[in-house]
């Protein structure tokens, strides 16, 4: 009989830890840094822009290889757009980019761990505050996930089109203030 009120207790002390652990990770979440780019980031940027895309598409073969995002990124998004990332812990967990010149916000990727902690709401408010009168974006229409959460910080759906990059059915939102 003792031996089973053990294991009782001791049960009961392991769902106690795994649900203080997982709020304690909800805590921390809250807990982030937004700050400019720096070059330093650059792999670490490509590897949570890789890796989101592949996790978030896995049906999907994306026609370039891992070092064309690599110089994408670095001579293309990096050099024409602001980058702004948020880390958690000293880790790099989100980033965006906004291309102030046309009022576009080129990327917007946020490490799958951390959805629903408000770090991309957080990301994409810096970038209509970089693009106060305006911005548009573009999503794969399949990225439901995405669709929800740009209409749900006031983005419209304005036009379909057909991404040049992976050849899929993209979506155009519009946000005005």
């Amino acid at each position: 009989m003792l031996h089973i009120l053990f294991r009782r207790y001791h049960y009961h002390q392991i769902q106690t830890r795994i649900s203080i652990l997982d709020t304690a990770k909800r805590l921390i979440v809250m807990i982030f840094k937004i700050r400019l780019y720096d070059p330093k980031d650059l792999e670490e940027i490509i590897q949570l822009w890789y890796q989101t895309w592949h996790q978030t598409f896995p049906n999907i073969q994306h026609p370039q290889p891992y070092p064309i995002w690599k110089s994408r990124f670095r001579d293309d998004l990096a050099v024409q757009g602001e980058v702004w990332v948020a880390e958690v812990e000293h880790h790099i967990v989100d980033f965006v980019v906004v291309i102030k010149e046309e009022q576009y916000l080129s990327q917007l990727f946020v490490n799958p761990e951390y959805h629903n902690c408000g770090i991309g709401s957080a990301l994409l408010n810096k970038a209509k505050e970089i693009c106060p009168q305006g911005l548009t974006l573009q999503t794969l229409q399949q990225n439901t996930q995405a669709c929800v959460f740009y209409e749900k910080h006031g983005f419209k759906a304005a036009k379909l089109a057909v991404n040049k990059i992976n050849r899929q059915l993209n979506i155009e939102y519009e946000w005005k203030p």
